[in-house]
């Protein structure tokens, strides 16, 4: 329990280290535009910065409330991922094991062919795809295949206590029933010659997560009309953002969590998914591959039109954004320069204050303050050495 009680401290205490500055010194070396977005309760801004000891993380905190709500994305892909990655250790199977999935009578149809890796789906190419581009079928089939009652049991005995994931992930705010949300899929896993059998079962899962200002702005598109009224999210996906760095940090460094607290697989299994988290979309097939490298790496190069950045920056991250919100969680290391730390940080952006409507200032304000911020910190470390 020794970093659950670390984090608090440093919650409720701002505690930092001797002789280093506490984030909000750090926040104050913004530009003028930063600070502006910063300082602005609209944007609802919370920033974690976790700094690395031996054996211990240290958290400081700008604005973190983890009964506010705040709209995660496809950040929740980043603990569906690693749900996957505990069935198959439950299991005894592989990384590249076959997954089909019947779901003829809901959204999404049963996935037989992998188009972009030329192949029967796999688990580890579901993976791959959803770290590398952030895509919502490879998501939607692992919610299917596990079941938001097994997500969820895994998130709260981590500890992971501030979260609901109780839907798929589409363009449109309304593609599922909550029928198709609740029900499992009938899937069978193919490991080699090895056939493991999942047939579908309700959830039960209730969504007691009690948060604030669940009901938003003035009005929302739904199939093209303007409805006039306030958006409900809750009935949408929720992680805090202690949550969603807390996820990361089990499978980044696991060694300075209790036992209890840990995922169950092995280090190989870790090694796997941190490999996985720092591909590049140049390292899968066409037309990803296209994509510049800072496609889903909002911290650092989220403002940056050439997208390039040298190997010697590693980012393990999962990026979000819809109906205003973005949320990137990231453990970054150099080894070039030799320092580490983990960062997670979400930011609104939605002027007109109306939802579904595609009109967000992502690249105006969002990004830039991103991308300054994980700047900022980058500098700190560097300037510790």
């Amino acid at each position: 329990m020794r970093l659950s009680v670390i984090f608090l401290l440093a919650l409720f205490c701002g505690c930092s280290l001797t002789n280093e500055k506490k984030l909000s010194q750090i926040l104050e070396n913004g530009s003028e535009s930063f600070q502006k977005t910063l300082n602005d309760p609209k944007h609802e801004i919370q920033i974690i910065y976790g700094k690395i000891l031996e054996d211990s993380i240290i958290h400081q905190n700008f604005n973190v409330d983890p009964g506010k709500f705040f709209y995660p994305a496809s950040t929740v892909k980043m603990p569906v991922a690693f749900a996957a990655v505990e069935k198959l250790a439950e299991r005894r199977l592989s990384f590249d094991s076959k997954i089909l999935i019947d779901s003829s009578e809901h959204n999404p149809r049963r996935l037989v062919f992998d188009s972009l890796f030329n192949e029967e789906p796999t688990i580890r190419n579901l993976i791959n795809k959803i770290f590398t581009f952030s895509d919502n079928q490879a998501y939607n089939i692992l919610y299917g295949w596990l079941g938001k009652d097994d997500i969820n049991e895994l998130n709260q005995n981590l500890g992971l206590t501030s979260s609901r994931i109780i839907h798929q992930l589409s363009e449109s705010a309304f593609s599922f029933t909550q029928e198709s949300n609740r029900t499992t899929f009938k899937t069978v896993i193919i490991d080699q010659k090895k056939r493991s059998y999942f047939l579908p079962k309700p959830n039960y899962f209730v969504n007691d997560v009690s948060l604030a200002n669940e009901v938003r702005g003035v009005g929302y598109q739904k199939e093209g009309e303007l409805v006039n009224e306030p958006f409900d999210f809750s009935q949408k996906n929720f992680i805090s953002l202690p949550d969603l760095i807390g996820c990361l940090e089990r499978v980044v460094k696991p060694e300075l969590f209790d036992q209890s607290q840990r995922y169950s697989f092995n280090r190989s299994a870790h090694d796997e998914l941190e490999k996985i988290m720092l591909l590049k979309p140049k390292d899968l097939p066409s037309p990803i591959d296209t994509l510049q490298d800072n496609y889903v790496k909002f911290f650092l190069y989220g403002d940056q039109e050439n997208g390039t950045y040298p190997d010697h920056i590693e980012i393990r991250n999962k990026v979000g954004w819809a109906y205003g919100y973005l949320t990137d969680v990231a453990h970054i290391r150099d080894t070039k320069e030799n320092i580490e730390f983990f960062l997670a940080a979400t930011i609104h952006v939605n002027e007109n204050q109306i939802y579904n409507d595609g009109e967000y200032e992502y690249e105006e304000i969002g990004l830039p303050f991103l991308a300054e911020l994980g700047r900022l910190i980058y500098d700190h470390e560097v300037s510790l050495k």
